[in-house]
């Protein structure tokens, strides 16, 4: 395997490790609820407890959780530089710049875990950022020509910029939900999307062509 078949494969890798992180982690917490919960409450450290081998021991889940971000946070970044390769038009780095943002925040999720600080900054510069990132790559894919995708990808971010907008509006007709659902939608959202542009780069999967018989690249 070459390096840009190795940065790709990257991007393939990252976006499973986080879901088994925080599937993995949900499972193990016994307190976690999808309706009242955070993801991020399954990486929580108690207060008056330390991160220590007895902890973790009892507390599986504080590992997998923080620690799968982590790891997706160090593979999301060698991912960065074959999409910065790939860039066309000035959208696509902006795009690029972005995604790297948002990846580096992910795994900063996992390092400042609850409640230390600055975990909420973190984790909300990583969801903003992700949907930045779809946005603007997704214009510059328009911009180069390849339409479908590109519209594909805008309407990505926008729909996981709504599902929030509902989900606030939840907050203020009754009793305020967990976290989680939104969260794991975003995840997937973008998730997703980083997923099937590794598998086009590695040519595993090949997008629909365009009438001028020129690939309709993501």
């Amino acid at each position: 395997m070459n390096l840009r078949d190795a940065t790709a494969a990257a991007g393939l890798i990252a976006p499973l490790v986080a879901a088994l992180g925080i599937l993995g982690a949900t499972l193990l917490d016994p307190s976690f609820a999808w309706t009242t919960s955070a993801l991020s409450d399954t990486g929580a450290l108690p207060d008056g407890r330390s991160v220590t081998w007895s902890f973790v021991g009892s507390n599986p889940q504080f590992l997998v959780f923080n620690g799968g971000l982590i790891l997706t946070g160090l593979l999301g970044v060698p991912f960065t530089a074959r999409l910065w390769s790939r860039a066309e038009n000035l959208p696509h780095q902006v795009g690029v710049v972005a995604f790297v943002v948002a990846i580096v925040a992910l795994g900063l999720v996992g390092v400042f875990h609850l409640p230390r600080p600055p975990h909420g900054v973190v984790a909300i510069t990583h969801y903003l950022a992700a949907t930045v990132a779809l946005w603007t790559y997704g214009t510059g894919s328009v911009l180069a020509g390849a339409v479908r995708r590109g519209l594909a990808t805008i309407w990505l971010g926008i729909g996981h910029l709504l599902f929030w907008l509902v989900w606030a509006a939840a907050l203020s007709s009754g009793p305020i939900p967990g976290l989680a659902i939104p969260e794991t939608v975003g995840a997937a959202i973008f998730g997703g999307w980083v997923v099937a542009t590794a598998l086009e780069e590695l040519g595993w999967w090949r997008p629909t062509r365009s009438v001028g018989g020129t690939a309709d690249r993501l």
